[in-house]
């Protein structure tokens, strides 16, 4: 009887253990979690990953095992089967299983997600396992055995309900004298259409609450990134998107770096985003007051100029002489002045891409200032000799600086980092001031499904393009598909090129193994028909390990109308991601 009992009691703590174990996630999605099976078989895929459809979990593994399109936010909804943990701390985020029907078969891990509305989360009992969520973005399949939401994901619904900003009273009316508050811009952009950017500028004030994804200024980029609030707290913030800096202009290195708790005044273009986020339009808006302090951040409130009243070569030697020996200004400056003395040799210019110079405001010898590695417009390298000459006027933009050397001898200059606005009033010394001009070729500005300005009214640009979140520089590129029976064309907006040579870098990356194979060049347009297409010889091949960079040198023979175009062959067909486009020429940007 005993030895009935014991084997009785062993077999029901092994039922029980067996049972217990079904609701303990394991550390990886095995195979047979993912595909199901026994009692709780996988449920039919259902959905397309949209915000109006999302992915059930079935399709979530399925879209993770077809591999394409992974570098895409996507929508999955599920119920939690369990949390693994909850960080209430420094990062505020959480780990988290889900499935379709709340079992652990076939579910699918959600790591280090932030909470409802793209929060931090803020409480360890925020999400619990029975809860229904709806889970954006990025899917992967990590090591090549995980199925998962990988980090920078977050919940877009909890139990049905969406996130509610807690907006409080709109105030103001979005002027200069009477800025919007965080409400007050949140109900005016809900006036536009989805993805409309407002006709004009609007100014907004608040406190920064949070810096988005350390989305503070740098160098690279010259935006930042934060949500603003009246109080300065995360209750109803405003989202400001790439904003450019004091005086609209980009940030540079030295310049003053904002902070949680910075009181500021944003003006410029702001967007509905899909219609549900808004927010300003990506570096068409910028702090027009940071902690009471206005105009281009100049130092201790001296006028710096504009690019059309800069100031003279003595006013600048006059703030000068008046900080401390080797300091910089805060701001920067715009001066005009003509040039006097070419300093660099024309080896170390070919060498270096800068130029030392020195300006006066009569072109003589008297009251000069140096300008110290200087760069050619809007930043450019120089390249040679002779792109500027001693007799040019010119304007030029950066930071004043005291510099005294160990004799104690000061000289007056415009620190590294400063660049040309104009040469003898043109944009460049090349005669290209006609040539028309456009940007986007970073493909962070979209507007309908569509970047800006990557759309041609000829047939040049024959490519379906979407947005890719995998990007050389920035946050997008663009993805251009491809097919097997076709080339296909990626075309800028036709613009009024005059004769003369042409540089176009741009960079390229496959978007799966299938690889691709990219040609640049460009046609004439004649009252839009498009003539003969010009292309580089041969193809360059690209796969889908990082970006290759590419750069085509050619020659327009005559002045008109062009389209830049980078065609995405059809051997192999595959779809392609471009990023980071640029046309120059001469001294010249013309896509940038």
């Amino acid at each position: 009887m005993k030895k009935l009992f014991y084997s009785l009691f062993a077999l029901a703590m092994t039922a029980m253990t067996f049972t217990a174990c079904e609701d303990v996630p394991a550390p990886y999605d095995l195979p047979t979690e993912q595909k199901g099976g026994g009692e709780n078989p996988k449920a039919d895929p259902t959905g397309s990953g949209t915000i109006e459809s999302p992915f059930n979990v079935s399709a979530a593994h399925d879209f993770i095992d077809a591999g394409e399109g992974l570098d895409n936010d996507v929508y999955v909804e599920g119920t939690i089967v369990s949390v693994k943990e909850i960080d209430t701390g420094n990062f505020g985020n959480a780990t988290y299983y889900i499935s379709d029907d709340g079992t652990s078969s076939n579910q699918l891990e959600v790591y280090r997600g932030m909470s409802l509305g793209n929060k931090k989360f803020k409480a360890s009992d925020e999400i619990k396992a029975g809860d229904k969520v709806v889970v954006c973005g990025r899917l992967v399949n990590y090591g090549g055995n995980t199925h998962e939401f990988t980090q920078g994901n977050y919940i877009y619904k909890l139990n049905g309900e969406e996130y509610k900003e807690e907006a409080g009273e709109a105030k103001g009316s979005g002027t200069q004298a009477d800025p919007y508050n965080a409400a007050g811009a949140i109900q005016y952009i809900n006036t536009l259409a989805a993805d409309a950017t407002s006709p004009k500028d609007v100014y907004i004030k608040g406190k920064i609450a949070s810096i988005a994804n350390n989305g503070e200024f740098s160098a690279q980029f010259g935006n930042a990134t934060f949500y603003i609030s009246d109080d300065g707290t995360d209750k109803g913030t405003f989202y400001v998107f790439r904003t450019l800096y004091l005086g609209n202009r980009k940030w540079q290195a030295g310049d003053t770096q904002i902070k949680v708790g910075d009181d500021v005044i944003i003006c410029g273009k702001v967007v509905n985003y899909k219609g549900n986020t808004p927010e300003t339009s990506a570096n068409e808006s910028y702090i027009y007051s940071l902690n009471g302090k206005t105009g281009d951040g100049g130092q201790s409130g001296a006028d710096m100029g504009s690019k059309d009243s800069p100031i003279t070569v003595a006013k600048a030697i006059e703030i000068i002489n008046g900080m401390a020996d080797n300091e910089t200004s805060e701001g920067a400056a715009y001066v005009k002045g003509k040039i006097v003395q070419i300093k660099t040799t024309d080896e170390n210019i070919a060498k270096y891409k800068n130029i030392d110079y020195v300006i006066s405001d009569d072109g003589t010898d008297n009251n000069t200032m140096t300008v110290f590695r200087g760069k050619n417009i809007d930043g450019a390298d120089f390249t040679k000799a002779g792109e500027i000459n001693v007799g040019d006027v010119v304007v030029v933009y950066g930071k004043l600086q005291k510099y005294v050397n160990n004799s104690g001898t000061m000289t007056p200059e415009l620190a590294q980092g400063n660049y040309l606005i104009s040469i003898n009033g043109g944009g460049s010394s090349g005669g290209d001031s006609d040539v028309e001009t456009g940007d986007n070729g970073n493909f962070e500005s979209w507007s309908d499904g569509a970047p800006t300005n990557w759309k041609t009214a000829s047939s040049a640009g024959n490519a379906t393009l979407s947005q890719s979140n995998t990007a050389h520089g920035g946050v997008y590129s663009v993805k251009v598909g491809g097919t097997s029976s076709s080339n296909k064309r990626l075309g800028y907006k036709e613009l009024k090129l005059k004769a003369g040579k042409y540089t176009l870098k741009f960079y390229a990356r496959a978007d799966s193994d299938k690889g691709a194979a990219v040609r640049p060049g460009y046609v004439p347009v004649t009252d839009g028909t498009v003539g003969s297409y010009v292309y580089r010889d041969g193809y360059t091949d690209v796969n889908n390990n990082g970006w290759t960079e590419i750069t085509h040198e050619f020659t327009l023979d005559a002045d008109g109308t062009y389209s830049i175009v980078i065609m995405n062959s059809k051997n192999p067909g595959g779809d392609v991601l471009i990023d980071d486009v640029t046309l120059t020429t001469g001294n010249k940007q013309v896509i940038k």
